[in-house]
């Protein structure tokens, strides 16, 4: 059973305040909010012996609010020292989207014996049932206000970037701020954290320093010329002590983001992506994207379409985009498996795949594909019995005069190298007790590059394959690098 505490005049009600402010620019909320909770407390017999303060704090959800958790904790402990909650209006508790969850906070009060009273509503602390019907309206109210902001405030900042003008703060390197009046006059630059004090000014960006935009342009033609990878990209640059906003190095990161800013050929974007209502950031499709020719190009257009096909080829996956490129394979196909994904030219390797969802089951899983059981034994559901191995393992020594993974996994006759491991130990041990010979692995890539020679391939295999055009690629980037090449006897 709740208890529901009456205020007394010789016994006041002793009560917890919330108060809650969304910007940190709103200087006064939180005061103007509890003199006005204290002159309500006063009036109807209330106590106020504790403060939860939420300053700058958006009300669309409980993220980041610790003081409300810590409230609604205190108010589920029994030994607390309040019985009842004071706050200025419904929409300091929260502008939830889903208005049942403001209920639900307030409920779960109620239902321990806390009061929770909003002292500027015209329904104060009534329970009545045409009172919790204006309270939920309320509610509605009060989250309809925050999307509708969100959705004029996306509106103006697309309109302004349509016009070239800047929405947001730190610009990438290369690049600066200046403030301009209306019409469109330079006033100053402006540095990072630093913002237009006045609405009528606005933002445009320009070409930073020409040191800098010589390194963009050596950024390019590193990465579309020589192949350099992103990440040597950024070792070149620390070992030359490049270093971009507040003189920190420029990271593979920051690389990729020059290499992709279309800012790189004199064009600004925005709306990319989308992030409104503490939703996840989701990306827009490419029509969507405001564009406008803010200046002359950096680098030449054809070198940065270059460069973005590299990108292209090396892209970045996502969650989404890579169950959207698996629902397209398995609609082809008709199936998944590691096989079929790492041969799929449109598709992440199976390893990425893993490492986003934690397994390819789990992947599978989230596409709404579950793949048939796994047999407990080999090839075919078949058992394998240690003779047929060790009889199919001297059958193909026979045939070839030599054993690897590669053929053990094509053969039809035999399990597969892992099923051997798993049931034998290893497939040198397997080997031995077939009675066939077991080669050292050197022997095993000497045998390899030999059979390759002549085929007449120009690969050398140690480790890694190496191509001639690979090998003096390599050298290239080294001799960039370095400005030396040596030989180890040198």
């Amino acid at each position: 059973m709740s208890y529901d505490p009456a205020p007394s005049a010789n016994c006041p009600v002793r009560a917890a305040q919330y108060l809650r402010m969304s910007s940190e620019n709103q200087r006064y909320s939180t005061e103007n909010q509890q003199n006005a909770i204290a002159e309500y407390a006063q009036q109807h017999g209330y106590e106020v012996v504790s403060s939860y303060i939420d300053a700058g704090k958006s009300g669309l959800s409980l993220k980041g609010r610790d003081a409300l958790r810590q409230l609604l904790s205190d108010a589920l402990c029994p030994e607390r020292l309040f019985e009842a909650i004071l706050v200025l209006d419904v929409s300091r508790w929260g502008r939830f989207q889903n208005p049942d969850q403001a209920a639900h906070y307030e409920f779960l009060c109620r239902q321990a014996g806390i009061k929770v009273v909003y002292c500027a509503e015209p329904f104060g602390e009534d329970v009545a049932p045409v009172t919790t019907i204006v309270k939920h309206l309320k509610r509605v109210m009060a989250g309809e206000y925050s999307r509708e902001l969100s959705g004029k405030l996306a509106r103006a900042k697309r309109q302004q970037a349509e016009l070239g003008f800047r929405q947001g703060s730190r610009v990438l390197y290369g690049f600066r701020r200046v403030l301009v009046d209306p019409s469109r006059n330079p006033k100053q630059y402006l540095e990072d954290g630093e913002r237009k004090a006045l609405s009528n000014d606005k933002v445009v960006v320009v070409p930073g320093p020409p040191e800098e935009l010589e390194v963009i342009r050596r950024i390019f033609q590193m990465y579309v010329r020589d192949e350099v990878s992103i990440n040597g990209i950024a070792r070149c640059l620390a070992d030359e002590s490049i270093r971009g906003h507040a003189g920190k190095l420029l990271t593979p990161a920051m690389v990729r983001t020059i290499l992709s800013s279309e800012l790189c050929i004199g064009r600004m974007t925005y709306n990319r992506t989308v992030h409104r209502l503490q939703n996840p950031v989701m990306k827009n499709p490419e029509h969507a994207w405001t564009r406008f020719s803010a200046f002359e190009p950096i680098v030449p257009v054809a070198l940065y379409a270059k460069a973005q096909e590299r990108l292209a080829r090396h892209k970045l996956w996502d969650k989404e985009t890579i169950k959207a490129t698996l629902k397209k394979l398995l609609a082809r196909e008709g199936y998944l498996k590691q096989k079929l994904i790492e041969q799929a030219k449109d598709a992440p390797s199976a390893e990425t795949v893993a490492a986003h969802f934690g397994s390819l089951y789990a992947a599978y899983e989230a596409v709404g594909y579950r793949p048939p059981p796994v047999s407990p034994f080999g090839n075919n559901g078949k058992h394998w019995s240690k003779k047929d191995i060790t009889s199919g393992l001297r059958k193909l020594h026979a045939a070839h005069g030599y054993i690897t993974n590669r053929l053990v996994n094509k053969c039809d006759f035999l399990p597969s190298d892992n099923y051997i491991r798993r049931h034998l130990g290893s497939l040198a041990s397997a080997l031995r007790q077939a009675g066939l010979p077991v080669i050292p692995h050197s022997q095993v890539q000497k045998r390899s590059w030999e059979r390759r020679k002549s085929a007449g391939c120009d690969e050398y295999y140690h480790g890694v394959r190496w191509t001639d055009a690979r090998l003096l690629r390599a050298l290239g980037r080294g001799f960039l690098r370095f400005g030396i090449l040596l030989s180890s006897d040198s």
